[in-house]
């Protein structure tokens, strides 16, 4: 028959929670999802009643113009605070673990606000839907929103700050599990203390292989345990048993839901690093989703869209000078303009990369040697194009027929991904996405020559960080950053 053993948490843990239980009530309502929900209809509030202030100071009071059609600065409040919260959104603001100190908040607002105003007023223009706004009006909105949303975090920070200290924003959870996986949860929910307060565990003995399953042995091991936790009045139950373990797991799971509380399950992979990001039911059988396809649906329209619109404008804007470029291509030395190199696209198919000729070669084989400072084979009109990425302009060509993107991993000759693919794990993740012309590790400096391994392995993981992190506002900050950040390197020969 199996048997179960308690293992209580140490005395002087059981005491540093009581100590910090008896200092403040914690409200069952309060959490940190309810402080983020909280700052969100500040924010949404701050936006409408500063500009409602700054029309009715400015506007009403000082022009005495009460007769002013309203109806285009109501439709421009509503498209500032619909374009702030998406941004915000993804930027993590309102979610519960977002970062609650002044000097974040202020530095993520700032940001925000100047995305959203910019976006705001493209929209405007564009769209031609309002052309008379006061600019004192809008200066004076803007002022008063940063002014409101600076004292609101002010207040907040020093209030979620309390809160925390007190140990009123961290979650209650009592803990029953075995073997390694209990000390693997016990483990993370200590490091976690921010988030956690960890106030009661159950460590159960791993029952033996010929054994049969003891359940009276392990009900009468429960009850304590669940008393304990309903004295505490825990928020969640966390279960971490392995995957052996299947008819215990039922058998916790039946008991512990007689509790109001949360009841997770930490899951086994048996070691493997697995992150689990969503759970869903394929039939009766639950399904654990480790690895979520990058820019799908409303993503992957919202990215075409980008492509076919930046592409196009800045290949009709670029054409004059490629036309110039082409001349002086020509000029300078024997061989054709442009230059045609097979590289891996999306899911490693194979794409043609269409650039400005820059050397005396054509090299497209097996072996491709990078450019390397003072190359013999580059032409002086080639060194220019390379040091500025002008040569990359044609490229725009790829992104119109849909083989590459504006923004995403720079494209890799096949003799370079087949050397790298063998020197660097998670290389050839980088043709998740389509390649671009520009990207989150070229605004960082690495673009040219990368002979060395570690080099290129830093530049994979900006690549791989940009696919994981990916948003249409850091696509656009990066088309903004490469002209600034991205194109005049030295180490780009």
């Amino acid at each position: 028959m199996s048997e179960f053993s308690k293992a209580s948490i140490s005395k002087s843990e059981v005491e540093e929670t009581k100590s910090i239980d008896a200092r403040i009530p914690k409200p069952k309502w309060l959490s940190r999802k309810v402080v983020a929900d909280i700052s969100l209809v500040y924010d949404m509030a701050a936006i409408i009643f500063s500009a409602w202030a700054s029309y009715y100071l400015y506007i009403i009071n000082y022009l005495d113009d009460g007769g002013v059609d309203s109806s285009g600065y109501f439709l421009i409040v509503m498209i500032v605070t619909a374009l702030f919260y998406v941004i915000a959104r993804q930027r993590g603001q309102y979610d519960q673990h977002m970062d609650f100190r002044f000097t974040s908040q202020m530095s993520t607002l700032i940001y925000v606000c100047a995305i959203t105003i910019a976006s705001a007023f493209s929209v405007v223009f564009f769209l031609k839907i309002h052309t008379e706004f006061s600019r004192v009006w809008v200066l004076l909105w803007m002022g008063l929103l940063f002014m409101s949303l600076a004292v609101g975090r002010a207040f907040l920070s020093q209030y979620v700050d309390v809160l925390q200290r007190n140990g009123i924003l961290r979650r209650s959870v009592a803990l029953v599990g075995s073997g390694n996986q209990f000390s693997a949860a016990r483990e993370v929910l200590k490091e976690e203390a921010n988030y956690f307060n960890l106030v009661n565990t159950l460590e159960l003995s791993a029952p033996d292989a010929l054994s049969s399953f003891d359940c009276a042995g392990l009900t009468e091991q429960l009850r304590p345990f669940i008393r304990e936790a309903q004295e505490k009045q825990v928020d969640g139950v966390v279960i971490a048993l392995p995957s052996s373990m299947g008819l215990e797991l039922e058998k916790i799971m039946q008991q512990v839901q007689m509790l109001p509380v949360d009841v997770q399950v930490f899951p086994d992979f048996g070691g493997a690093s697995i992150s689990a990001r969503h759970i869903q039911r394929i039939g009766d059988a639950p399904v654990i989703t480790a690895v979520s396809k990058p820019i799908s649906e409303w993503g992957a329209f919202l990215k075409m869209i980008e492509d076919y619109v930046i592409g196009t404008i800045c290949l009709v804007l670029a054409l004059p000078a490629m036309a110039v470029i082409a001349v002086a291509v020509k000029l300078d030395s024997e061989g054709p303009v442009f230059f045609r190199q097979r590289r891996h696209g999306y899911n490693h198919r194979v794409i043609e990369v269409l650039k400005f000729r820059t050397m005396r070669v054509l090299e497209d084989g097996d072996s491709v040697r990078q450019a390397t400072k003072n190359d013999s084979r580059v032409t002086r009109v080639g060194a220019f194009l390379r040091r500025t990425s002008l040569d990359e302009l044609p490229q725009f060509w790829n992104v119109i027929r849909g083989e590459m993107s504006v923004v995403g991993p720079r494209p890799h000759a096949i003799a370079h991904n087949t050397h790298y693919g063998k020197l660097i794990e998670k290389y050839a993740n980088r043709h998740r996405v389509k390649p671009g012309i520009t990207g989150w590790a070229q605004v960082h400096g690495f673009r040219g020559e990368t002979s060395d391994p570690d080099m290129m392995s830093k530049r994979v993981g900006y690549d791989l960080e940009y696919i994981e992190n990916w948003s249409i506002w850091l696509d656009l900050k990066i088309v903004i950053m490469t002209p600034l950040f991205g194109v005049f390197r030295r180490s780009a020969y």
